[in-house]
Order: C-alpha cells, then sequence, then structure tokens
C-alpha cells in the first residue's frame, strides 16, 4: 500500500481526459474531467480560491434570475442548485446507472469540452497561485487553442437545453 497524493491523481485524470477528447472518446473524457475538476476544486478551495464550477454556477444563476426578472417581471426562479444540477447533469448521468434511466440525451463532445474546460481553469489557478510544482501539460494548449476555433454557442445552448425540454424542466 502507498500514499498517493489526490493532486497527483486530479492531474493524471486531466491528462488522460484531454487524450479521451482527442480521441473522440467524449464520454470517457466527461468521466476523467469530472473527477479530476472535483479534486481540484478541493486544492483550490483549500487555498481560499473559487473553483470555476462554484463561478460558473453563480454567474449563469444572476444572468437567468436578472433575464426572468426583466422579462416577466418577478424575482428569479432558480437557484444555485438548479444550475448546478444542469451543469453536472451529464457527468452525473455518465457515472451512475438506475433500473430505469439507460439513455442520457446529451451532446457529448460540448458536455466533455465545458468539463475538460472547467478542470483546466482549477489547474490554472493552482498552477500560478500556490507552491505546487505542476507540470505544464501540452495538450492544454492544444484543447484552448481548438476551444477557441469551435464554439458554435447558439447550437450547443440549444442541444444543452433539449434534455431539459423533453424533461419537462424547461
Amino acid at each position: 500500500m502507498q500514499e498517493v497524493q489526490k493532486l497527483d491523481m486530479a492531474v493524471e485524470q486531466l491528462e488522460d481526459a484531454l487524450k479521451a477528447y482527442f480521441a473522440n472518446r467524449y464520454h470517457s473524457a466527461i468521466v476523467l474531467a469530472g473527477a479530476s475538476e472535483q479534486l481540484l476544486a478541493g486544492y483550490v478551495l483549500k487555498h481560499k480560491m473559487e473553483p470555476s464550477w462554484s463561478q460558473m454556477r453563480g454567474a449563469i444563476t444572476k444572468i437567468a434570475n436578472g433575464l426572468h426578472q426583466q422579462v416577466a417581471g418577478k424575482p428569479g426562479m432558480t437557484t444555485e442548485k438548479n444550475i448546478g444540477d444542469l451543469l453536472n447533469r451529464a457527468y452525473n448521468h455518465s457515472k451512475h446507472a438506475g433500473t430505469k434511466d439507460h439513455i442520457v440525451l446529451m451532446n457529448p463532445k460540448f458536455e466533455a469540452r465545458e468539463l475538460i474546460d472547467r478542470c483546466i481553469s482549477n489547474y490554472d489557478m493552482l498552477f500560478a497561485r500556490t507552491d505546487y510544482r505542476l507540470q505544464d501539460i501540452p495538450l492544454i494548449q492544444n484543447f484552448m487553442h481548438e476551444s477557441i476555433n469551435e464554439v458554435q454557442f447558439e447550437d450547443e445552448a440549444t442541444d444543452i437545453l433539449k434534455p431539459l425540454a423533453s424533461e419537462g424542466g424547461a
């Protein structure tokens, strides 16, 4: 038996998620990036910084509630928990199966890219603002370059909201 640093696990999972992503193995990338993101978030919190998931969840909640108030004229109707569930929907459905839920509606490449992006944000916070000796991960640069070139927000926003509409949630 040996002691293993969770930070080392997180870095390995991030590297493997990137390799899976570039091999078009998006489902594996989702699970690996999600696990890495959560481990890295623990280190980010340890250093009194806000993990990328929390930042994104808060921002999206404020925007959604602001838009709702502007359109409906009432205070917001969503919570950070609802937004968090939406952000982690593909990841959570990719690692759990019950007796009835054997199909997941998702855009796998989009979901993988979003999770990896949040994971990289946490990694970058630790890389830049702590004394951990984190290595450069060459695939991060490749990923960032590809992400910038492939973003098609309107189509992807529609895709990500489709599962909610089919469940009666949107």
